[in-house]
């Protein structure tokens, strides 16, 4: 077919650097090459049968739902939600369903900012973060994070202008697995509260937590929030695409506004799945399995003299700092996978480089494979 010049717009985006690199991985397993792939920010499990055997009752519905999903799913978001973060009031128009949580993302944004606002985005972040608000018309202004992983207050501080309209928050964070600390996030919410800067918290991993100490965002006193959630972690639910947004009544009906025009409803049997998930209180699966990965990883990582980390307490990452090696984490990774066909993300992908993501919600023989080979592999040829 005849080239057609794509808008301007596209020339500020890339492809998504962590599904790039996962379906290239997938790619090369199907050629028959030996990959152990710890890309993918998925559990490796099934979903669970409670979930496709209630599912498989319904798959005779077929029709629209409302964009904003079905009022059954709302109800059960919004009452599972006051009992998670402990809210009094909450109403079934304070509920968006959403086809994944980027949608969720991308039409708060939309709902919340004007062209030329700025966006705050702590670092190392989620790869979309930036992108979705150069599409919605904003500037992401990147923040680092302290030297454990926790919100820098005071260089927040220092980068909120007239133009700062929202701040995004992912705690248990993607791509470190860290936690906020409960002070630091009350801290910055005296701060953006006397601004009246919104906050948008990504809780996608808000039930995959290993530590007593954490504190969702919204029960550390945002007057401005919005919560972003979903199950497609907990549940092994990426594939259904199934996200939500949890907001006041004017930015959900601007939400909904927006979905109804670029998506329309999440596909009914996800919303199902929601549904199931929800009536058995959204248990997180493989929280066992977790643990012990997490317990075994640490214990192989504090082998490897070169390569640093800090402990995660959620999600099931570990971000490994290989500063000590190289600053340039992407070819440091295009190297590992092409000898020893261990696939990491690289920190680039998250705008920290000389570090790597490593997901350790694997098969425990492909950990065990995996950190071998990391332990093996030749760092002083990888510094070139």
């Amino acid at each position: 077919m005849k080239n057609i010049p794509t808008a301007a717009r596209i020339d500020m985006l890339e492809e998504s650097a962590t599904l790039a690199l996962n379906a290239r991985v997938k790619q090369m397993a199907e050629q028959g090459k030996p990959v152990y792939n710890l890309t993918a920010g998925e559990l490796p499990c099934k979903t669970p049968e409670y979930i496709s055997d209630y599912v498989a009752t319904k798959l005779d519905e077929n029709k629209y739902t409302p964009a904003s999903g079905l009022p059954v799913l709302k109800l059960a978001i919004a009452e599972a939600a006051k009992n998670f973060y402990g809210f009094l009031e909450l109403e079934l128009d304070n509920v968006v369903v959403t086809a994944g949580l980027k949608p969720a993302i991308y039409a708060s944004l939309l709902s919340v900012i004007n062209p030329g606002d700025e966006v705050l985005v702590p670092i190392p972040g989620w790869t979309s973060y930036s992108y979705q608000i150069k599409l919605a018309g904003g500037t992401p202004i990147e923040v680092e994070l302290d030297e454990n992983f926790d919100l820098d207050i005071g260089a927040i501080k220092q980068k909120i202008t007239s133009k700062t309209k929202a701040v995004i928050l992912c705690s248990p964070n993607n791509p470190t697995g860290t936690i906020y600390s409960k002070q630091r996030l009350e801290e910055l919410a005296g701060v953006l509260n006397a601004a009246k800067i919104v906050v948008l918290s990504d809780d996608i991993y808000s039930k995959l937590v290993f530590s007593e100490d954490y504190a969702p965002p919204a029960k550390c006193g945002f007057l401005n929030l919005v919560i972003l959630g979903g199950f497609s972690k907990s549940q092994a639910l990426t594939g259904w695409r199934i996200g939500y947004i949890i907001a006041p009544n004017g930015i959900a009906s601007a939400a909904n506004k927006v979905l109804s025009q670029i998506m329309g409803n999440a596909s009914l049997p996800a919303q199902y799945a929601a549904i199931a998930a929800l009536e058995n209180n959204d248990q997180p699966v493989m929280m066992a399995e977790l643990l012990e990965n997490r317990k075994f990883i640490i214990n192989q990582l504090n082998q490897i003299e070169k390569i640093d980390f800090k402990e995660p307490h959620g999600a099931f990452y570990i971000y490994l700092d290989i500063r000590k090696i190289t600053k340039n984490s992407l070819d440091w990774c295009e190297k590992l996978l092409n000898e020893t066909g261990v696939a990491l993300v690289p920190g680039e992908a998250f705008y920290t480089p000389g570090f790597a993501r490593l997901n350790f919600a694997a098969n425990k023989s492909i950990l065990q494979t995996a950190l071998n080979l990391l332990k093996d592999f030749n760092y002083e040829e990888s510094k070139k």
